[in-house]
């Protein structure tokens, strides 16, 4: 299991990864918090490895690995010559089979040393977009009749209606959150119930929701993740839940605005969702493999 200052520092390195090379970022603060508060103190923990190079407290690089072979690593923009550790740890942990990671495909030294290690793109693969926007102007967001925009810090907000919102949303792709797993994210930083958003329906449930993130340091809010019940979809939810994410982060000092998504054709639609909010791309990665 990663310990929460382990996470601290793997996060504190993201931060400053961004205010280096923003580009390069291959785990974001937010994308950390919610992997670790979701899957830490469950059974889902046991499928994973990891390991931080450490100077004194601080990190230099980390890497998290994912059985049977998937990483997941960051490594400091001015010591990028400790990829060549993380990689050897992971042959280490995975002498045989498939090994695979991501790379952003700014980072040209990264894919250096990968392709001189015997990795290759796998093309055809799905891959992700980092997308950003600033903050300055904000559409105001707008709902049907009867819906009403809300976040977990007010009044009478339902843990459980936020839970069962976001497993009706991720129903069709697969999802681990359960009250559980939830309650652990709420307790991870930088969470903040003032950050958590959603759609409330004119029945009571939650429609739609958006979970945003603050990185005070960097002065960056992110999204990550969001959905809408298949059963609101096509209303202009999930649009105006991003928008209201937007102005929130805007509200508690954020300057920039980042979210992930599905960059490839395969799954356009958060990809089109995001654009229509004024997200653009930043940076994209692309699924490197190393065979057996």
């Amino acid at each position: 299991m990663i310990s929460p200052v382990e996470l601290r520092a793997m996060q504190q390195l993201a931060q400053v990864s961004w205010r280096l090379e923003p580009t390069h970022v291959d785990v974001t603060v937010a994308e950390l918090a919610y992997a670790w508060g979701v899957g830490n103190r469950t059974e889902y923990a046991s499928e994973w490895r990891h390991r931080l190079w450490l100077d004194g407290e601080e990190a230099l690089a980390w890497a998290w690995l994912f059985l049977p072979g998937t990483l997941e690593c960051q490594v400091h923009p001015r010591h990028p010559e400790l990829l060549e550790d993380v990689l050897d740890w992971l042959e280490t942990e995975v002498p045989r089979g498939e090994r695979a990671t991501s790379v952003r495909v700014a980072n040209t030294d990264a894919i250096r040393r990968l392709r001189a290690r015997g990795f290759r793109s796998d093309d055809g693969a799905p891959w992700m977009l980092l997308n950003a926007r600033g903050l300055e102007r904000i559409e105001a967001p707008h709902l049907p009749p009867g819906f009403r925009l809300l976040t977990m810090a007010d009044a009478g907000a339902d843990l459980a209606a936020r839970v069962a919102v976001h497993q009706a949303s991720w129903r069709e792709v697969g999802t681990r959150v359960t009250e559980e797993t939830y309650a652990s994210v709420v307790q991870t930083w930088p969470y903040r119930p003032d950050l958590d958003l959603v759609v409330e329906a004119p029945d009571g449930s939650y429609a739609s929701f958006a979970l945003a993130w603050y990185d005070p340091e960097n002065r960056v809010g992110e999204l990550e993740p969001v959905g809408t019940n298949p059963l609101f979809r096509r209303r202009g939810l999930a649009r105006a839940v991003n928008l209201f994410g937007l102005q929130r982060l805007r509200e508690v000092g954020a300057r920039q605005a980042i979210v992930g998504s599905r960059g490839d054709d395969g799954y356009p639609v958060p990809r089109r969702l995001y654009e229509s909010v004024g997200f653009r791309e930043l940076s994209r990665n692309m699924r490197y493999v190393r065979g057996a």
